[in-house]
């Protein structure tokens, strides 16, 4: 087990999100512990997305890129946001759900999952995948099986229990 940098609490050692606050935790490939910020405070390294250094540097452009090329050399716009029910819900990657993560503002819903689903970055753009909640995750009306990456393009409707979305 390893603890939380950011909540403190101890979640299994193989962990990319925190189960319990959704935080994405950052690595030091030196002393190979989560740390907190962008550069580890013992050493001086600087933090990755994964363990053992194989993953992004906290600093990469590339995942915050909102334009990518298709096959055809032509400039498409990444999906940024959710929109709906009087929010935009930036696409940000971490887990997502009424205990917290990502999207605070769903903590206020009584029918999404405290733990509901998680939102990831891909190289060709955003995928949604649902954490075995109890209501669902559905991306234009077909629900998400549990742990299975749906990429999200622009235009497609979202829905996270009861709350509706679209893709922008």
């Amino acid at each position: 087990m390893i603890q939380c940098p950011e909540c403190r609490a101890l979640i299994p050692d193989d962990s990319i999100f925190c189960d319990q606050c959704g935080k994405e935790l950052k690595w030091c490939p030196q002393c190979g512990r989560p740390k907190r910020g962008t550069e580890c405070p013992v050493c001086g390294s600087m933090l990755v997305s994964h363990r053992g250094g194989e993953g992004v540097t906290s600093e990469s452009s590339s995942l915050r890129d909102p334009v990518r090329v298709n096959a055809a050399s032509e400039v498409t716009p990444s999906p940024a946001a959710l929109v709906g029910n009087g929010w935009k819900l930036i696409l940000q990657a971490g887990a997502f759900g009424r205990r917290g993560g990502i999207w605070p503002e769903l903590a206020t819903c009584p029918y999404v999952s405290g733990n509901h689903g998680v939102i990831s970055k891909t190289a060709s753009g955003w995928t949604i995948s649902d954490s075995g909640s109890t209501n669902g995750t559905y991306v234009n009306e077909k629900r998400v099986a549990q742990g299975v990456a749906v990429e999200l393009k622009i235009g497609d409707r979202v829905r996270i229990a009861n709350l509706e979305f679209t893709v922008e």
